[in-house]
């Protein structure tokens, strides 16, 4: 049978289409046209167990051909999963897995390279599946800086907008829901290991960025109270037994940058002034992510720490691409 190979894009290397159907753009392409903050929002119910969106604009179509050139020019060929980075995790692996077995009568098991946020994907996908089915489907899984306890970037992409050095309104990033169950899994406070705890709702009320229950939220001020709910569900359903579901896998492999500044504390939470940083990729801290691993992960899992390009762009390095045959 033949080789199945794919490759799941990381937060910001989809590609989408609106609703008219124009050409497939960037997150920041979209964000220079009209309707822009309407058109990027997606909308979703108070039930954190209802994954699909009640409302979104967009259709993820296509993906940042640049960050994975490597792999567009490769043969046996690569195909892409699109699927759109801002909803809700489990919903994206829901379809990943549907994609999987829809798939299977094809060809061979796939060999599965996620980048970035497209790792948390892949992990949400296995749950669904189970470790039997998973191992039946996949042959194995190179993970490439993925963020799999969080990272300060989701958190200031909440806070201010900030968000691969490009500014997107509050308003809009505090709708994606991604966004928060990619928190930070650790204190973010020096000093003090137990506070903040992000997932918690008195964080944030503390700091006036979530009103009381029952009073009006306005995000331009506020976050989204049901979408911290979701953010906690993936949470709770992965603090215990998270790799399990790949314990089967033929191969695991996981590649991470470890030689820029990463942003790791934000000692005066809420605000983003005297960030301390560590080593890693500018999104994923190397150190603390890899002694975090499970201890059969980091026994069994060929893990390759190397200089390599900033995070967006690991996926475009060539000696990246090679520890992912």
């Amino acid at each position: 049978m033949p080789r199945r190979q794919m490759v799941v894009p990381g937060t910001g290397g989809v590609l989408y289409q609106n609703a008219s159907g124009a050409s497939a753009a960037t997150i920041f392409a979209l964000l220079t046209q009209g309707n822009a903050a309407r058109e990027l929002s997606s909308e979703h119910g108070p039930d954190p167990s209802v994954l699909e969106p009640l409302n979104n604009a967009l259709v993820a179509r296509g993906h940042l051909t640049l960050a994975y050139e490597p792999f567009e020019h490769a043969f046996p060929k690569w195909e892409f999963f699109d699927y759109d980075w801002r909803l809700d995790i489990r919903y994206s692996g829901k379809r990943l897995a549907e994609h999987l077995q829809a798939e299977a009568p094809n060809g061979d098991r796939w060999r599965l390279v996620a980048h970035s946020q497209g790792g948390l994907v892949v992990l949400a996908a296995a749950h669904h599946l189970g470790a039997e089915t998973m191992a039946r489907l996949v042959q194995g899984v190179c993970f490439v800086g993925v963020p799999f306890f969080g990272t300060v970037n989701a958190l200031t992409a909440l806070l201010s907008g900030t968000f691969f050095n490009n500014t997107i309104p509050p308003e809009v990033t505090r709708t994606w829901p991604s966004l928060y169950q990619m928190l930070p899994r650790w204190s973010i406070a020096q000093g003090n290991p137990n506070r903040p705890d992000l997932f918690l709702d008195a964080t944030w009320m503390n700091d006036g960025l979530l009103p009381a229950p029952g009073a009006p939220v306005e995000l331009s001020r506020h976050i989204d109270r049901g979408l911290l709910a979701r953010g906690r569900a993936l949470l709770q359903a992965t603090k215990t037994g998270y790799f399990e579901p790949l314990r089967k896998l033929d191969f695991i492999r996981i590649i991470q940058g470890n030689n820029l500044e990463t942003p790791f504390l934000l000692p005066q939470f809420p605000s983003t002034e005297g960030t301390v940083h560590v080593r890693g990729d500018c999104l994923v801290p190397d150190g603390f992510t890899r002694d975090r691993l499970p201890s059969w992960v980091q026994d069994e899992a060929t893990i390759r720490r190397l200089p390599a390009a900033q995070h967006s762009m690991l996926c475009s390095e060539p000696l990246v691409f090679e520890l992912c045959l």
